[in-house]
C-alpha cells in the first residue's frame, strides 16, 4: 500500500538509499548483473523513527509497534501465527527464520506492504479500512492485511536451485530472478496470489466481495475488459493500480476452482525453478496444464456469458434504472450533496488530469466550477450558511499524516478548524455549530462531536477494538443521526441513534450498508448496500417520534453500482455516485417513493459466515513486550562485488583497477542506516573505501556522517630534467557530516541541509612504470575545509495521467565555501597555489499545463540555472 491516496495492501521492496556514489560497475560486476536482474529501487518505509517502539516475539514473528498499541500488537501476533499455519498447509512451505511485522499508527490511511530485502519485513498502518470501497468487506481487517502480506512473504521469498546458490554466496541481494524469482512475474500475479489467499483463508476478503466483481462486470458489459498483456502492465488508465488486485485475484479464483487449489503451489515452484526467466506461460502450463493466455480468453468468455445472464435476470425482476448523467469523464466523482439553498450540487472529483477538488455544479449538471482543491481523498458536509466543512489529510511532520477538519467558504477560502484531531466523515448539525465525525486511533475509531468554533472534540463513546464507524449523518431536525457500524463477523449494520444513545438497527446481515442520507422531511433514510450482490440504493421509513425503522425498500436496479445517495431540499431528485466502466460519475433519478419495490433476495454470501471470526476476534498473544532494539535488523544481509576502473595516462596505470565489496543495512523503523564499501588493487597494496551512517532518531534533523579514502589521477607533468614524464596520484581522505531538515506538506515540500567536510590530500609522483619517482612536490600534502548549505522547495503536481510535472515550481539553491588550510602567505589567493573559493549555484524549474487533445494535459517547462563564484 502507498501513502497518498489510500489504496489496497501491496507488496514492494526497498532498501537504504546511498548517500552518494559507491562505485563504477566494471567487467566482473557486469557479468554478475547479467544474472541478477535488479528491480528499480522503490524507497524505504517512512516510519516515525523518533517514536517509542516496543517488540513482542512469537515462534515465527517479531511484532514491533508504537507504545500504546499493545492490545493491537497482541492481536496482530495471533493473526500472524494463524496465517503462517494456514499458508504452510494450503500454499507453500514457509521461509526460514522469523518474519518482522511493524505496526504503525502514524497516518490516517489504510495501507500495508511487505519486503524481502534486506529481510522479510511487513509494515501495517493501523487504520481499519471501513470507508474503502475495495477493502471494506472483512471479518477482521487486521487478519485480512496480515494474511495478504504474509502470503507475499511466502511467495516472494521462494527461490529455485540457482537462486538458493546465489543467496548462499551473496546473501539477500535486491533483485528479481534468480534471487527472488517471484518478483519477475507481472504485478497482477503477485497481488492476485496474495489477494486470493486473504479471501480463501477467511469468510470475507476482496475476492469474495462485490467491488472486484463490479469492476469486471462493468468492463465486460462495456467492452473494456483488459487483455492479459494490458493487465500485466502498469498504467494509470482506469482502474489504475487496482487492476493488479482485481484481475489477478479473480483470475486465480477462476483457475483454482477449475483445476484445484493445490496448483497454486505448483505454479509458484515452477516460476522459482526456471533457469530461463520470464516464461509465464511455461510455468502456467507446468502447473495448470494450460497457458495463462489461453485460460484468460476462456475466463473472459465465461464472464461474458455469466454477466449477460445476470443482466437478463435483473431486468426480469424489475425495470433497470436509467439515471440522468450529470458529469462526464470524472473518473472518481463521490459524495454528491445538494446545497442548503438547493441551487447547486457539490461533489469530490479526481479525474487524473486536474487537482483533486470539491466541485460545485448546477442541479442539472451545468456550470461546473472548482470550489476548493483538496489533499487527495476527502469527505465533506454543507453547513447552513453555505460553507463546506471538509475532512482532509495534512502532514504534521515528515512522518505523521493526520486528517483534520477545514471550513471552505463559498468563495473558496479555507480555514483550518482542528489540528491533529484525526477526523473523517463530517456531518454538520442543522444548527451549524457542531459536526459529527469519526475519529481514528489505535487500530479502530469512534464517533465524536466537534465544536466548529473552537475545534473542541467531544467523544460519543470509547475506542473499542470490535466496533468501527463510518458515514454519520444528522437528521434534518438534529434529533438523531444515522451511521454505518461494523462489528465482528462482518456485521455492517446501518443504525439510527438518538442523542441520548438509544439506537435501532436498520439492517442485520453481512452486506456493506453504507453512506446513509436523510430525506428532507426526516422521515426516510436512504443508503447504499450490496446485499443483492450489486451495490444499489435502498430506503426505509423512520418513525419521527421513536426513530424505529420500518420496512426496507429498494430504489435502484443498476448493473454497475450506486453509492452516496443525496436528496435535494425540495424532494424532487436523488443524486448519487454511479459506477461505470471508466469510474464514478454523478447521476440523478426522480425521488419517487411510489416506484420503489421490495428488495431482491439477499446474496448468499451475506446470509451466513463470519462465526469463526466473531468467536476469535478478541484472541491475542499475551507476551511481554520489550524495548525495541534495532541492532539485529541492522546486520548486513548481503554483499555485492564491486569493480572500480583504474586510470591510465600515456600507457601508465596511475591508479590501478580495484576490486572489492559493499554492504548496507537499515533497521526496521528507519532510525539507523549505513552503507560501506572497500576495494583493493592486487599487487600494489593500494586500498580505498567509504562508509556512511545516518541517524533519524531525533525526528528532526536527520544526521549523517561519512569517512572516505579514495585515489584518483592528478594528471601529468615534466620532470625537472625536462625529459621524463611524471604522473600525479592523489590520495584523498575525508570526514564529513550533515544535518537535514524537511518540511513536508500535502501540496509542497521544503528542505534544508547543512554539511561540512574536512579533506586531507596526499599527492605522490610516479614514473612511467607507476613506481614512486625520485622527486617530491613542494607541497605534497594539503588540507581543505568545506561547508555547504542547500535549500530546496517544490510544489509541482504529478497527477495520475501527467506526462511530466505540472503547475508548479522546483527550486534548489546551494552555497558552498571551501578553504585550503595552511597555505603559505605568499600563495594565499594565488591561482594554482590556493584552492579556496566561495560559490552559489541554483536551479529553477517552472511548469505550466493546459488541457488539449489527447489523454493528458500539455505542459510547458522552463529550466534556468545560474551560479556565481569567487576565489583563485
Amino acid at each position: 500500500m502507498r501513502a497518498l491516496p489510500p489504496r489496497a495492501p501491496c507488496c514492494h521492496d526497498g532498501r537504504f538509499v546511498r548517500r552518494g556514489p559507491i562505485s563504477s560497475p566494471g567487467l566482473l560486476a557486469g557479468l554478475l548483473l547479467v544474472f541478477l536482474v535488479l528491480v528499480p529501487h522503490s524507497g524505504r518505509a517512512q516510519l516515525p523513527p523518533d517514536a517509542e517502539w516496543r517488540t513482542i516475539r512469537t515462534e515465527h514473528f517479531r511484532i514491533t509497534f508504537h507504545a500504546g498499541l499493545e492490545e493491537l500488537a497482541g492481536r496482530a501476533a495471533e493473526r500472524a501465527e494463524r496465517a503462517w499455519r494456514s499458508l504452510s498447509e494450503s500454499f507453500v512451505s514457509p521461509p526460514p527464520g522469523r518474519i518482522d511485522v511493524v505496526l504503525t499508527d502514524q497516518a490516517d490511511i489504510s495501507n500495508g506492504f511487505a519486503r524481502t530485502v534486506p529481510s522479510n519485513r511487513i509494515t501495517i498502518y493501523a487504520r481499519p479500512p471501513v470507508d474503502e470501497f475495495g477493502l471494506a468487506w472483512f471479518d477482521d481487517w487486521l487478519e485480512l492485511v496480515i494474511t495478504h502480506e504474509v502470503a507475499h512473504v511466502f511467495h516472494l521469498d521462494r527461490a529455485g536451485t540457482l537462486g538458493v546458490a546465489v543467496r548462499a554466496l551473496f546473501g539477500r541481494l535486491p533483485g528479481a530472478w534468480p534471487v527472488f524469482p517471484g518478483r519477475s512475474v507481472p504485478t497482477w500475479t503477485i497481488e492476485g496470489i496474495a489477494t486470493f489467499y486473504e479471501s480463501a483463508l477467511s469468510d470475507a476478503g476482496r475476492a469474495h466481495g462485490t467491488y472486484h466483481e463490479m469492476i469486471l462486470r462493468t468492463s465486460i458489459l462495456d467492452g473494456t475488459f483488459e487483455r492479459i498483456d494490458q493487465a500485466s502492465g502498469s498504467s494509470p488508465v482506469w482502474p489504475g493500480g487496482s487492476r493488479a488486485y482485481i484481475y489477478g485475484s479473480l483470475f486465480f479464483e477462476h483457475l483454482l476452482e477449475r483445476y484445484g487449489e493445490e496448483r497454486m503451489a505448483r505454479f509458484v515452484d515452477a516460476v522459482a525453478g526456471q533457469w530461463i526467466p520470464y516464461r509465464l506461460n511455461s510455468a502456467a502450463r507446468s502447473a495448470f496444464g494450460v497457458s495463462f493466455s489461453r485460460a484468460w480468453r476462456e475466463w473472459e468468455a465465461e464472464l461474458e456469458q455469466r454477466f449477460a445472464a445476470e443482466v437478463e435476470g435483473l431486468a426480469a425482476l424489475a425495470p433497470l434504472t436509467r439515471p440522468e448523467r450529470l458529469t462526464r469523464d470524472a473518473r472518481v466523482a463521490l459524495h454528491p450533496s445538494v446545497s442548503p439553498s438547493g441551487d447547486g450540487v457539490a461533489f469530490v472529483r479526481r479525474d487524473a488530469t486536474s487537482d483533486p477538488q470539491i466541485r460545485v455544479m448546477a442541479t442539472d449538471g451545468s456550470d461546473g466550477r472548482s470550489l476548493a482543491r483538496t489533499n487527495g481523498a476527502a469527505s465533506f458536509s454543507w453547513a447552513p450558511d453555505g460553507s463546506v466543512v471538509l475532512a482532509q489529510v495534512e502532514w504534521d511532520d515528515p512522518w505523521r499524516l493526520w486528517s483534520d477538519l477545514y471550513r471552505i467558504t463559498p468563495d473558496g477560502r479555507s480555514e483550518r478548524l482542528t489540528s491533529g484531531a484525526r477526523l473523517v466523515g463530517p456531518s454538520v448539525h442543522p444548527d451549524g455549530r457542531t459536526a459529527l465525525a469519526v475519529q481514528e486511533g489505535g487500530g479502530t475509531n469512534r464517533l465524536v462531536e466537534v465544536d466548529l468554533e473552537t475545534g473542541a472534540v467531544t467523544p460519543l463513546g470509547d475506542f473499542l477494538p470490535g466496533e468501527h464507524w463510518s458515514g454519520p449523518s444528522w437528521s434534518p431536525d438534529g434529533r438523531r443521526f444515522a451511521a454505518s457500524r461494523w462489528r465482528p463477523g462482518a456485521r455492517r449494520e446501518l443504525v439510527v441513534m438518538d442523542r441520548d444513545g438509544t439506537s435501532h438497527a436498520v439492517t442485520a446481515d453481512r452486506a456493506l450498508d453504507v453512506h446513509p442520507a436523510w430525506s428532507p422531511d426526516g422521515r426516510r433514510i436512504l443508503w447504499s448496500s450490496d446485499r443483492t450482490g450489486i451495490p444499489n440504493l435502498f430506503a426505509v421509513d423512520v418513525d419521527p417520534e421513536s426513530g424505529r425503522p420500518g420496512t426496507i425498500r429498494q430504489i435502484t436496479n443498476v448493473t454497475g453500482g450506486a453509492f452516496h445517495p443525496a436528496v435535494d431540499p425540495d424532494g424532487r431528485w436523488i443524486y448519487f455516485s454511479s459506477y461505470r466502466a471508466r469510474g464514478w460519475e454523478i447521476e440523478r433519478i426522480p425521488y419517487d417513493p411510489g416506484a420503489w419495490f421490495a428488495p431482491f433476495d439477499t446474496d448468499f454470501r451475506f446470509l451466513e459466515g463470519g462465526e469463526r471470526a466473531a468467536a476469535t476476534y478478541a484472541t491475542r498473544v499475551d507476551a511481554v513486550s520489550t524495548p525495541y532494539r534495532p541492532y539485529r535488523s541492522l546486520l548486513p544481509r548481503a554483499w555485492e562485488p564491486i569493480f572500480r576502473e583504474g586510470s591510465a595516462l600515456f600507457g601508465t596505470d596511475v591508479v590501478p583497477h580495484r576490486f572489492g565489496a559493499e554492504i548496507e543495512g537499515e533497521d526496521l523503523v528507519g532510525r539507523h542506516a549505513y552503507s560501506a564499501w572497500g576495494a583493493w588493487a592486487p599487487g600494489s597494496g593500494l586500498w580505498e573505501g567509504r562508509t556512511r551512517y545516518a541517524y533519524a532518531g531525533l525526528g528532526h534533523p536527520v544526521l549523517s556522517m561519512g569517512v572516505d579514502q579514495t585515489y584518483r589521477s592528478g594528471g601529468a607533468m615534466l620532470a625537472p630534467n625536462e625529459q621524463d614524464t611524471l604522473f600525479l596520484r592523489v590520495r584523498e581522505r575525508s570526514v564529513s557530516g550533515s544535518a537535514s531538515f524537511v518540511r513536508q506538506r500535502a501540496r509542497s515540500a521544503a528542505g534544508l541541509s547543512v554539511s561540512a567536510r574536512h579533506i586531507w590530500q596526499d599527492i605522490g609522483l610516479l614514473d612511467s612504470g607507476a613506481e614512486p619517482a625520485p622527486y617530491a612536490l613542494e607541497r605534497p600534502q594539503r588540507k581543505v575545509g568545506e561547508g555547504a548549505v542547500t535549500v530546496t522547495f517544490g510544489n509541482a503536481r504529478l497527477r495520475p495521467l501527467s506526462i511530466s510535472a505540472e503547475d508548479g515550481v522546483s527550486l534548489s539553491v546551494r552555497g558552498r565555501v571551501q578553504r585550503e588550510l595552511g597555505v603559505p602567505a605568499e600563495l594565499a589567493g594565488v591561482r594554482g597555489g590556493d584552492r579556496s573559493f566561495d560559490e552559489v549555484t541554483g536551479t529553477a524549474r517552472l511548469f505550466r499545463s493546459w488541457p488539449g487533445p489527447g489523454f493528458a494535459n500539455h505542459v510547458i517547462g522552463v529550466r534556468g540555472s545560474a551560479g556565481a563564484g569567487r576565489g583563485p
